[in-house]
């Protein structure tokens, strides 16, 4: 990867796994695309529940395990108008039209940011610019590596400083 450095983050409990998302979630812009995985119970969903508060997203934010993805309204401004979070842990790449994914990450409307759990089962649709998140439950709390993917220029490489100072309170050492 020849793009920004990773983060390597701590969030003590689940409250400040939440208050991560949301300072992550208020950085985020319409075709976005973040991708989470780690075991289970790492805290992958927690995170996501802040992301969708961080956007203004309407709803409580649950596990689309057995869904597969859901589709929340954000209330945004013109420019973002869903967030779309999607458990790839029971899909493969070839299942992906099935819940609306179109073409190698071109998905859903072009005004959604796009959150998908699990995702290294579907590692060969993904697109190479996206913002990979690996959660690790620890004790106490959780780590992250955050990690602006697509080398070179990209729109999380542009985006590395801000990105960087917006996540420094939970940055490791």
């Amino acid at each position: 990867m020849n793009g920004p450095a990773p983060l390597h983050l701590h969030a003590g409990d689940a409250d400040a796994t939440v208050a991560l998302g949301q300072a992550l979630g208020r950085l985020l812009a319409p075709q976005d695309l973040i991708t989470l995985d780690g075991p289970l119970g790492a805290g992958k969903t927690t995170l996501v529940r802040g992301l969708a508060q961080g956007l203004g997203a309407a709803g409580d934010v649950s596990s689309p395990t057995f869904v597969l993805s859901q589709e929340y309204e954000i209330d945004g401004g013109p420019n973002l108008e869903a967030f779309v979070h999607i458990d790839a842990y029971r899909l493969n790449p070839d299942e992906l039209a099935s819940i609306g994914w179109q073409g190698r990450g071109e998905s859903f409307r072009q005004a959604s940011v796009v959150v998908v759990e699990w995702s290294e089962r579907i590692a060969s649709a993904l697109p190479d610019d996206r913002l990979a998140i690996e959660i690790e439950h620890t004790d106490p709390g959780r780590t992250l590596q955050v990690t602006p993917m697509g080398g070179g220029v990209s729109r999380w490489s542009e985006r590395a400083a801000g990105l960087r100072n917006a996540l420094s309170p939970w940055a490791e050492g």
